[in-house]
């Protein structure tokens, strides 16, 4: 006989707080069918039912179902937002929260990665101060060889004194030349191949000081900034001109003086020595009496040692030292200032020092470029690492991160709808009042 199944009716038992105890049918089957065992009894099985009791709850004030289907829509809004600002910014890391300790790490790589660029910059800096100072060296070293052309010229027996005087002339002119390509050869207004490219120069000591006062007027200022280091000047006067000489060399620069009025200010600039001179009148005179009595007041000047400029080429420290010590002008070259060249020194001339003296700066330079070039390289290739680091703590995988964005807006979508459902479940219930 084949098994039918039996339903019974529930038994519903109303309690209070609107609980219903539901009692449920577990086994509904009548086995009826007779079989034989192998001892050859036959056994029936008499149908049984069993029943297990659920507890529903019916509460309205509370929906508990809507409250959890709010709080998941609630998670999957929040998440959704995230990946939608990674997409739009690209960063993973968008505020502290995101990422505490990846945020850290990334700010301090920032923070590195301004350094290292600041310091290529510098180095850029410093490599633009060799290719000015260069340039002035091979205009000087161009120069000298017309002097050793001119110089092996005049050693010609068969030249007259005439003949003569217009070579040295035309030596004088190129000497004049070369101090003039030494004092045009700057960087923001610093010197550079005067022997004088040093950081922090300034007077040690000398009569001719600031606050000096003159019978007719008062020096305000000394500015000795441009000035070679470790050196010390003399002034002298003939008539209204000033002529300023360096000892090292006998380096000359010569300006010519205003008449002094009460209130007056002169800026006495000798621009080839890297010396600026503030005057002011105290007393209305004529310009060679102004120039007497300054040269009688105070007439030298010394300098102190300075110090190397500094390049910071790295993240901390200033750690190339910039060297332009090799002055180049016509007297240290020559031997004999240009103003001072005539027929009767240009055998005397030391131009065959002077070159070796232009091309060893020259060499000395190009080493130095050599060696900036390589820290250019190594701070470029830092500077690459480091960024690559940075962007994969705080740059966003924009894929990983569409694929979460669609992820949750299929998920905003259940949790709506489950939302929505859960609302009306305790409409169901109102049947009960009917």
């Amino acid at each position: 006989m084949t098994p039918s199944p039996i339903f019974h009716n529930f038994n519903i038992n109303i309690r209070l707080g609107l609980q219903f105890a539901i009692h449920v049918p577990i086994i509904l089957l009548e086995a009826n069918k007779a079989f034989h065992t192998h001892t050859g009894t036959e056994a029936h099985f008499k149908s049984q039912t069993y029943y297990k009791e659920v507890i529903m709850s019916t509460r309205i004030n509370t929906n508990i179902a809507a409250l959890n289907a709010l709080n998941a829509l609630n998670s999957v809004n929040a998440d959704l937002a995230v990946h939608q600002l990674r997409l739009a910014s690209g960063k993973r890391i968008n505020s502290a929260a995101d990422d505490p300790s990846g945020y850290v790490i990334s700010s301090k790589m920032g923070g590195t990665l301004a350094s290292l660029s600041a310091a290529s910059d510098n180095v850029s800096s410093a490599q633009n101060i060799y290719n000015v100072a260069e340039g002035g060296y091979q205009t000087i070293s161009n120069l000298m060889t017309q002097v050793k052309a001119q110089q092996t010229e005049f050693n010609n027996g068969g030249l007259g004194t005439d003949e003569q005087n217009a070579i040295a002339t035309t030596i004088s002119d190129l000497a004049k030349e070369i101090d003039d390509t030494v004092a045009q050869t700057q960087f923001n207004g610093k010197s550079l191949i005067n022997g004088s490219f040093v950081a922090g120069v300034g007077q040690s000591g000398g009569t001719l000081t600031s606050g000096v006062a003159s019978a007719d007027g008062t020096v305000t200022g000394v500015d000795v900034s441009g000035a070679k280091a470790s050196d010390s000047y003399s002034l002298s006067k003939s008539g209204a001109v000033l002529t300023m000489t360096r000892a090292s060399d006998s380096a000359t620069a010569s300006v010519t003086m205003g008449q002094s009025t009460v209130g007056g200010a002169q800026t006495l600039n000798f621009a080839n020595l890297g010396v600026s001179i503030s005057y002011m009148g105290t007393a209305a005179v004529s310009a060679a009496t102004s120039a007497t009595d300054l040269v009688a007041a105070g007439s030298t000047i010394t300098t102190n040692g300075g110090s190397t400029p500094a390049f910071q080429v790295g993240d901390t420290g200033a750690n190339f030292s910039m060297s332009l010590t090799t002055a180049v002008g016509s007297a240290a070259l020559l031997g004999t200032a240009a103003g001072s060249i005539d027929a009767s020194k240009v055998a005397g001339l030391t131009v065959d020092t002077g070159i070796t003296t232009v091309l060893d700066a020259i060499g000395s330079i190009g080493a130095q470029q050599n060696r900036l070039t390589a820290k250019q390289t190594n701070l470029s290739t830092m500077i690459t690492n480091i960024t690559a680091s940075k962007s994969q703590i705080t740059d966003a995988d924009i894929a990983v991160e569409q694929i979460s964005s669609v992820k949750d807006q299929i998920l905003q979508q259940t949790a709506t709808a489950q939302l929505a459902q859960a609302n009306q479940s305790p409409q169901v219930f109102l049947s009960l009042f009917k």
